[in-house]
Protein backbone atom coordinates (compact mmCIF):
# COMPACT_ATOMS: atom_id res chain seq x y z
CA UNK A 1 0.00 0.00 0.00
CA UNK A 2 1.19 3.50 -0.84
CA UNK A 3 0.69 6.03 1.96
CA UNK A 4 0.41 9.74 1.17
CA UNK A 5 1.29 12.29 3.80
CA UNK A 6 0.15 15.63 2.31
CA UNK A 7 2.73 17.62 4.28
CA UNK A 8 2.25 21.34 3.80
CA UNK A 9 -1.37 20.90 2.65
CA UNK A 10 -3.20 21.47 5.91
CA UNK A 11 -3.00 17.97 7.32
CA UNK A 12 -1.93 19.31 10.70
CA UNK A 13 -4.74 21.76 11.23
CA UNK A 14 -4.47 21.70 15.05
CA UNK A 15 -1.00 20.36 15.75
CA UNK A 16 1.54 22.54 17.57
CA UNK A 17 4.97 22.94 15.98
CA UNK A 18 6.58 21.28 19.02
CA UNK A 19 4.58 18.13 18.27
CA UNK A 20 5.32 18.13 14.54
CA UNK A 21 8.36 15.88 14.81
CA UNK A 22 6.46 13.29 16.83
CA UNK A 23 3.52 13.34 14.39
CA UNK A 24 5.79 12.88 11.39
CA UNK A 25 7.47 9.98 13.15
CA UNK A 26 4.10 8.23 13.61
CA UNK A 27 3.17 8.86 9.97
CA UNK A 28 6.48 7.46 8.77
CA UNK A 29 6.01 4.36 10.91
CA UNK A 30 2.46 4.00 9.56
CA UNK A 31 3.90 3.99 6.04
CA UNK A 32 6.56 1.45 6.97
CA UNK A 33 4.06 -0.90 8.63
CA UNK A 34 1.66 -0.57 5.70
CA UNK A 35 4.40 -1.41 3.21
CA UNK A 36 5.12 -4.56 5.23
CA UNK A 37 1.40 -5.44 5.29
CA UNK A 38 1.35 -4.93 9.05
CA UNK A 39 -1.97 -3.19 8.71
CA UNK A 40 -3.01 -3.38 12.34
CA UNK A 41 0.22 -1.65 13.43
CA UNK A 42 -0.20 0.96 10.68
CA UNK A 43 -3.73 1.59 11.94
CA UNK A 44 -2.47 2.12 15.48
CA UNK A 45 0.02 4.72 14.23
CA UNK A 46 -2.69 6.63 12.41
CA UNK A 47 -4.87 6.61 15.51
CA UNK A 48 -2.02 8.23 17.44
CA UNK A 49 -1.74 11.00 14.86
CA UNK A 50 -5.51 11.57 14.79
CA UNK A 51 -5.41 12.30 18.52
CA UNK A 52 -3.29 15.34 17.68
CA UNK A 53 -5.42 16.46 14.73
CA UNK A 54 -8.91 14.98 15.02
CA UNK A 55 -10.43 17.43 12.49
CA UNK A 56 -8.23 16.28 9.62
CA UNK A 57 -10.38 14.77 6.86
CA UNK A 58 -7.21 13.44 5.21
CA UNK A 59 -6.21 11.41 8.26
CA UNK A 60 -9.69 9.95 8.69
CA UNK A 61 -9.72 9.02 5.01
CA UNK A 62 -6.32 7.34 5.25
CA UNK A 63 -7.40 5.38 8.31
CA UNK A 64 -10.54 4.31 6.45
CA UNK A 65 -8.43 2.93 3.59
CA UNK A 66 -6.44 0.85 6.07
CA UNK A 67 -9.65 -0.52 7.59
CA UNK A 68 -10.84 -1.41 4.08
CA UNK A 69 -7.66 -3.39 3.44
CA UNK A 70 -8.29 -5.21 6.70
CA UNK A 71 -11.92 -5.76 5.61
CA UNK A 72 -13.13 -3.93 8.70
CA UNK A 73 -15.90 -2.22 6.77
CA UNK A 74 -17.93 -0.88 9.69
CA UNK A 75 -14.89 0.94 11.09
CA UNK A 76 -14.03 2.22 7.61
CA UNK A 77 -17.53 3.63 7.20
CA UNK A 78 -17.29 5.51 10.49
CA UNK A 79 -13.95 7.03 9.45
CA UNK A 80 -15.33 8.05 6.05
CA UNK A 81 -18.27 9.73 7.76
CA UNK A 82 -15.78 11.71 9.87
CA UNK A 83 -13.75 12.55 6.76
CA UNK A 84 -16.91 13.95 5.15
CA UNK A 85 -17.85 15.82 8.32
CA UNK A 86 -14.59 17.77 8.11
CA UNK A 87 -14.52 17.92 4.29
CA UNK A 88 -18.01 17.56 2.75
CA UNK A 89 -16.51 17.99 -0.73
CA UNK A 90 -14.30 14.91 -0.44
CA UNK A 91 -15.12 13.01 -3.63
CA UNK A 92 -13.01 9.98 -2.72
CA UNK A 93 -14.79 9.67 0.61
CA UNK A 94 -18.25 9.88 -0.97
CA UNK A 95 -17.31 7.27 -3.57
CA UNK A 96 -15.71 4.81 -1.13
CA UNK A 97 -18.66 5.16 1.23
CA UNK A 98 -21.07 4.18 -1.56
CA UNK A 99 -18.93 1.16 -2.44
CA UNK A 100 -18.77 -0.03 1.16
CA UNK A 101 -22.54 0.23 1.60
CA UNK A 102 -22.94 -1.69 -1.66
CA UNK A 103 -20.59 -4.43 -0.44
CA UNK A 104 -22.68 -4.70 2.72
CA UNK A 105 -25.86 -4.96 0.62
CA UNK A 106 -27.17 -1.72 2.14
CA UNK A 107 -28.71 -0.64 -1.14
CA UNK A 108 -30.55 2.48 -0.05
CA UNK A 109 -27.53 3.86 1.80
CA UNK A 110 -25.32 2.97 -1.17
CA UNK A 111 -27.62 4.84 -3.56
CA UNK A 112 -27.76 7.87 -1.30
CA UNK A 113 -23.96 7.95 -0.96
CA UNK A 114 -23.50 7.58 -4.71
CA UNK A 115 -25.98 10.40 -5.35
CA UNK A 116 -23.98 12.58 -2.93
CA UNK A 117 -20.81 11.63 -4.83
CA UNK A 118 -22.31 12.70 -8.16
CA UNK A 119 -23.87 15.91 -6.82
CA UNK A 120 -20.62 16.86 -5.10
CA UNK A 121 -18.70 16.06 -8.28
CA UNK A 122 -20.99 18.41 -10.17
CA UNK A 123 -20.33 21.19 -7.65
CA UNK A 124 -16.61 20.62 -8.07
CA UNK A 125 -16.71 20.25 -11.87
CA UNK A 126 -19.79 22.23 -13.00
CA UNK A 127 -18.87 22.06 -16.69
CA UNK A 128 -18.38 18.29 -16.89
CA UNK A 129 -21.11 16.84 -19.14
CA UNK A 130 -20.29 13.25 -18.20
CA UNK A 131 -21.19 13.94 -14.57
CA UNK A 132 -24.52 15.46 -15.65
CA UNK A 133 -25.25 12.31 -17.64
CA UNK A 134 -24.34 9.97 -14.79
CA UNK A 135 -26.47 11.96 -12.37
CA UNK A 136 -29.37 12.15 -14.81
CA UNK A 137 -29.25 8.38 -15.34
CA UNK A 138 -29.15 7.88 -11.57
CA UNK A 139 -32.37 9.88 -11.18
CA UNK A 140 -33.95 7.90 -14.04
CA UNK A 141 -33.14 4.62 -12.30
CA UNK A 142 -34.69 6.00 -9.14
CA UNK A 143 -37.82 6.97 -11.03
CA UNK A 144 -37.31 10.70 -10.43
CA UNK A 145 -37.99 11.71 -14.03
CA UNK A 146 -38.57 15.40 -13.30
CA UNK A 147 -35.13 15.70 -11.72
CA UNK A 148 -33.57 13.70 -14.56
CA UNK A 149 -35.19 16.06 -17.09
CA UNK A 150 -33.76 19.06 -15.22
CA UNK A 151 -30.24 17.55 -15.22
CA UNK A 152 -30.24 16.64 -18.94
CA UNK A 153 -31.52 20.10 -19.87
CA UNK A 154 -28.64 21.66 -17.92
CA UNK A 155 -26.31 19.32 -19.78
CA UNK A 156 -27.70 20.58 -23.11
CA UNK A 157 -27.26 24.20 -22.06
CA UNK A 158 -23.55 23.45 -21.69
CA UNK A 159 -23.37 21.43 -24.90
CA UNK A 160 -26.36 21.71 -27.23
CA UNK A 161 -24.97 19.06 -29.60
CA UNK A 162 -24.44 16.39 -26.95
CA UNK A 163 -25.94 13.27 -28.54
CA UNK A 164 -26.12 11.31 -25.28
CA UNK A 165 -28.00 14.12 -23.52
CA UNK A 166 -30.56 14.33 -26.34
CA UNK A 167 -30.97 10.56 -26.30
CA UNK A 168 -31.42 10.39 -22.52
CA UNK A 169 -33.79 13.38 -22.45
CA UNK A 170 -35.81 11.63 -25.16
CA UNK A 171 -35.98 8.53 -22.97
CA UNK A 172 -37.20 10.65 -20.03
CA UNK A 173 -39.96 12.08 -22.22
CA UNK A 174 -40.75 8.57 -23.50
CA UNK A 175 -41.25 7.32 -19.93
CA UNK A 176 -43.43 10.35 -19.19
CA UNK A 177 -45.59 9.58 -22.27
CA UNK A 178 -44.58 12.91 -23.81
CA UNK A 179 -44.35 11.29 -27.22
CA UNK A 180 -43.92 14.35 -29.45
CA UNK A 181 -41.08 15.68 -27.29
CA UNK A 182 -39.44 12.25 -27.16
CA UNK A 183 -39.56 11.95 -30.96
CA UNK A 184 -38.01 15.40 -31.32
CA UNK A 185 -35.09 14.51 -29.03
CA UNK A 186 -34.49 11.14 -30.72
CA UNK A 187 -34.54 12.88 -34.13
CA UNK A 188 -31.92 15.34 -32.89
CA UNK A 189 -29.74 12.45 -31.75
CA UNK A 190 -30.05 10.71 -35.14
CA UNK A 191 -29.29 13.98 -36.94
CA UNK A 192 -26.13 14.43 -34.89
CA UNK A 193 -24.91 10.95 -35.85
CA UNK A 194 -26.91 9.02 -38.48
CA UNK A 195 -24.78 5.95 -37.68
CA UNK A 196 -25.56 5.86 -33.96
CA UNK A 197 -27.44 2.57 -33.73
CA UNK A 198 -28.81 3.31 -30.25
CA UNK A 199 -30.53 6.47 -31.50
CA UNK A 200 -31.74 4.73 -34.66
CA UNK A 201 -33.38 1.97 -32.62
CA UNK A 202 -34.81 4.39 -30.05
CA UNK A 203 -36.62 6.43 -32.69
CA UNK A 204 -37.69 3.37 -34.68
CA UNK A 205 -39.06 1.56 -31.64
CA UNK A 206 -40.97 4.62 -30.45
CA UNK A 207 -42.63 4.85 -33.86
CA UNK A 208 -43.52 1.15 -33.65
CA UNK A 209 -44.87 1.53 -30.13
CA UNK A 210 -47.08 4.42 -31.25
CA UNK A 211 -48.02 2.60 -34.49
CA UNK A 212 -46.91 5.54 -36.64
CA UNK A 213 -44.38 6.04 -39.45
CA UNK A 214 -43.95 2.28 -39.67
CA UNK A 215 -42.03 2.25 -42.96
CA UNK A 216 -39.57 4.78 -41.57
CA UNK A 217 -39.37 2.80 -38.32
CA UNK A 218 -38.51 -0.37 -40.23
CA UNK A 219 -35.73 1.44 -42.10
CA UNK A 220 -34.29 2.95 -38.92
CA UNK A 221 -34.21 -0.36 -37.07
CA UNK A 222 -32.76 -2.27 -40.01
CA UNK A 223 -29.95 0.31 -40.13
CA UNK A 224 -29.35 -0.22 -36.40
CA UNK A 225 -29.17 -3.98 -37.02
CA UNK A 226 -26.49 -3.45 -39.66
CA UNK A 227 -24.24 -2.35 -36.78
CA UNK A 228 -25.40 -4.96 -34.24
CA UNK A 229 -27.18 -7.86 -35.97
CA UNK A 230 -27.23 -9.95 -32.78
CA UNK A 231 -28.78 -7.28 -30.58
CA UNK A 232 -31.89 -8.84 -29.03
CA UNK A 233 -33.49 -5.47 -28.27
CA UNK A 234 -33.14 -4.37 -31.90
CA UNK A 235 -34.60 -7.69 -33.14
CA UNK A 236 -37.53 -7.12 -30.79
CA UNK A 237 -38.04 -3.62 -32.23
CA UNK A 238 -38.12 -4.98 -35.78
CA UNK A 239 -40.49 -7.76 -34.74
CA UNK A 240 -42.83 -5.22 -33.21
CA UNK A 241 -42.78 -3.13 -36.40
CA UNK A 242 -43.82 -6.25 -38.33
CA UNK A 243 -46.56 -6.91 -35.76
CA UNK A 244 -47.94 -3.39 -36.16
CA UNK A 245 -47.84 -3.81 -39.94
CA UNK A 246 -49.84 -7.01 -39.69
CA UNK A 247 -46.93 -9.16 -40.88
CA UNK A 248 -47.47 -11.68 -38.11
CA UNK A 249 -45.32 -14.53 -39.45
CA UNK A 250 -42.36 -12.17 -39.91
CA UNK A 251 -43.04 -10.75 -36.46
CA UNK A 252 -42.95 -14.19 -34.84
CA UNK A 253 -39.70 -15.06 -36.63
CA UNK A 254 -37.96 -11.86 -35.47
CA UNK A 255 -39.34 -12.02 -31.93
CA UNK A 256 -38.23 -15.66 -31.55
CA UNK A 257 -34.73 -14.58 -32.58
CA UNK A 258 -34.93 -11.78 -30.00
CA UNK A 259 -35.80 -14.22 -27.17
CA UNK A 260 -32.82 -16.36 -28.13
CA UNK A 261 -30.52 -13.34 -27.88
CA UNK A 262 -31.96 -11.62 -24.83
CA UNK A 263 -34.13 -12.82 -21.94
CA UNK A 264 -36.46 -9.91 -21.36
CA UNK A 265 -40.05 -9.80 -20.12
CA UNK A 266 -41.22 -7.31 -22.74
CA UNK A 267 -39.84 -9.42 -25.60
CA UNK A 268 -41.76 -12.45 -24.32
CA UNK A 269 -44.89 -10.27 -24.11
CA UNK A 270 -44.43 -9.15 -27.70
CA UNK A 271 -43.92 -12.73 -28.88
CA UNK A 272 -47.01 -13.84 -26.95
CA UNK A 273 -49.10 -11.11 -28.58
CA UNK A 274 -47.87 -12.18 -32.02
CA UNK A 275 -48.68 -15.84 -31.33
CA UNK A 276 -52.11 -14.90 -29.96
CA UNK A 277 -52.92 -12.83 -33.02
CA UNK A 278 -51.81 -15.78 -35.15
CA UNK A 279 -54.27 -18.05 -33.35
CA UNK A 280 -51.58 -19.96 -31.44
CA UNK A 281 -53.05 -19.68 -27.95
CA UNK A 282 -50.82 -22.29 -26.27
CA UNK A 283 -47.62 -20.65 -27.50
CA UNK A 284 -49.00 -17.27 -26.49
CA UNK A 285 -49.76 -18.48 -22.96
CA UNK A 286 -46.31 -20.06 -22.62
CA UNK A 287 -44.56 -16.79 -23.48
CA UNK A 288 -46.88 -14.64 -21.37
CA UNK A 289 -46.06 -16.83 -18.37
CA UNK A 290 -42.35 -16.47 -19.12
CA UNK A 291 -42.81 -12.71 -19.09
CA UNK A 292 -44.70 -12.88 -15.81
CA UNK A 293 -42.02 -15.07 -14.28
CA UNK A 294 -39.42 -12.42 -15.11
CA UNK A 295 -41.64 -9.56 -13.89
CA UNK A 296 -44.08 -10.99 -11.32
CA UNK A 297 -45.19 -7.47 -10.29
CA UNK A 298 -46.54 -6.69 -13.78
CA UNK A 299 -50.15 -5.98 -12.79
CA UNK A 300 -51.14 -4.92 -16.32
CA UNK A 301 -50.09 -8.31 -17.72
CA UNK A 302 -51.79 -10.17 -14.87
CA UNK A 303 -55.02 -8.35 -15.62
CA UNK A 304 -54.79 -9.22 -19.30
CA UNK A 305 -54.20 -12.91 -18.55
CA UNK A 306 -57.08 -12.94 -16.09
CA UNK A 307 -59.36 -11.43 -18.76
CA UNK A 308 -58.25 -14.14 -21.18
CA UNK A 309 -58.75 -16.73 -18.41
CA UNK A 310 -55.17 -17.92 -18.76
CA UNK A 311 -54.33 -17.70 -15.07
CA UNK A 312 -55.44 -20.33 -12.52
Amino acid sequence: MCVFFWLGMGIFSQAHSASLEKIISHLVMAGVYASLDELDLATQEYKKVIKWDYNSAVLHFQLATLYIEEEKFDQAIEELKLALKYNPQGLESHYLLSLLYYLQDKKELAKEAFKNFLETSLQTYPDNCLIYQLLGQFYMQEGNLNKAEEIFKKNLKLSENDLTAHLMLGEVYHRQNRVKEAILEFKKAVALNPDDHISLNALGYLYAEENINLDEAEGLIKRALEFEPDNGAYRDSLGWVYYQKGKIKEAIDELKKATQLLEDALIYEHLAEAYFKNGQALEAKENWLKALNLKPDNTKLKKRLEELKLLP
